[in-house]
């Protein structure tokens, strides 16, 4: 009986052990494969194979994970694989930096999301943070390349996808207004409302680039809407346009002098003349840069009979495409005491 049991034990021990050395056997031949995939995965990184090296790092992991004695090889795929992933969106966003298409921006895109996937999944916050601020500047140069082809609807669903993202993204909001006047150049209100938004945010973001494109942007449209208008004798609202330019910048000359325009047309000669003078004061250039503004103060103070005054205007107003109109004042209309003409 005991010679029985003995030799069960003793099969037992032979089976066990048996057993483990086939365990042992297999975990051996799992850690020589995985390690065989990990190194020509790292190969193909280094060759900037990117997906082909993701690939191949993923069946490494799956090998890994199947086998509890090769959890160091998981952990250092596992760390590897998220910057595997936004190394390929770099280098595609290289390519978009030297060929400028579509297509490749579209890639680019892509491979950041994918990236900031594998990051979550991985539990890599830098790659994660990268992605997730890429991303939106991304779409905002995709919507500008889409602007430039007069892909305006693709342009906008860039832009708004960027917004979406990150809604402080003033830059997004100001392209949004250039694109909406491509779309509809007539409807001022339409493109105002975003450059006001672009604006707004910049503001409150120190985006001072955005802010300053957005100001210039709107006082230099709502100019030129006005002397458009104030052309075809629309002065009420060529005025109500130029009055709208203090919001944008309070220190536009230009503005003033086109009031002054406007009022000195309509025989507003008190009008004209504050607005002339007010542009003067905001002009930083030389007295011939001025000459324009003297002109129409000069012609402001003739309407109001202030003839001294406005002999001392037209002589300032006395250079360049203004010499002639100036002088003919000074000679014929006023026939201002001490007056030679240049």
């Amino acid at each position: 009986m005991k010679s029985t049991k003995l030799y069960i034990s003793l099969c037992l021990a032979l089976f066990m052990a048996l057993g483990l050395a086939e365990i042992t056997n297999a975990q051996d031949e799992a850690r020589a494969e995985a390690v065989e995939l990990y190194n020509e995965a790292q190969e193909l990184a280094t060759n900037n194979q990117f997906s082909d090296a993701i690939s191949i790092y993923r069946e490494a992991l799956s090998i890994s994970r199947e086998h509890a004695g090769l959890n160091d090889i998981t952990d250092l795929i596992e760390e590897r694989l998220p910057r595997v992933y936004a190394s390929r969106a770099i280098n595609e966003f290289r390519t978009f930096q030297n060929d400028r298409n579509i297509s490749t921006l579209t890639n680019t895109i892509e491979y950041f999301k994918t990236a900031r996937t594998a990051a979550d999944e991985f539990g890599d916050a830098q790659v994660a943070q990268q992605a997730t601020n890429n991303i939106p500047q991304l779409y905002f140069q995709r919507g500008v390349l889409n602007f430039r082809a007069e892909n305006f609807d693709a342009a906008m669903a860039d832009l708004d996808e960027a917004i979406e993202l990150n809604p402080n993204y003033a830059a997004a909001f100001y392209q949004k207004g250039i694109v909406q006047k491509q779309i509809d150049p007539e409807d001022l209100e339409a493109f105002q409302y975003w450059y006001d938004r672009a604006i707004e945010i910049a503001e409150n973001v120190n985006d001072t680039r955005t802010l300053n494109a957005a100001r210039n942007g709107m006082r230099d449209e709502l100019i030129f809407r006005a002397v458009t208008i104030a052309e075809q004798r629309q002065f009420n609202r060529a005025i109500e346009l130029l009055n709208k330019v203090e919001n944008y910048d309070p220190a536009s000359y230009e503005a003033h002098f086109r009031l002054s325009e406007i009022h000195n047309e309509r025989g507003n000669w008190s009008s004209a003349e504050s607005a002339a003078r007010r542009s003067l004061e905001l002009h930083t250039g030389g007295t011939a840069d001025k000459a324009k503004m003297y002109f129409e103060l000069g012609t402001a103070l003739k309407g109001q009979g202030r003839v001294e005054e406005a002999c001392s205007a037209f002589e300032n107003a006395r250079f360049g495409s203004f010499t002639d109109p100036a002088n003919h004042e000074l000679q014929f209309e006023l026939r201002c005491e001490g007056h030679t003409p240049r």
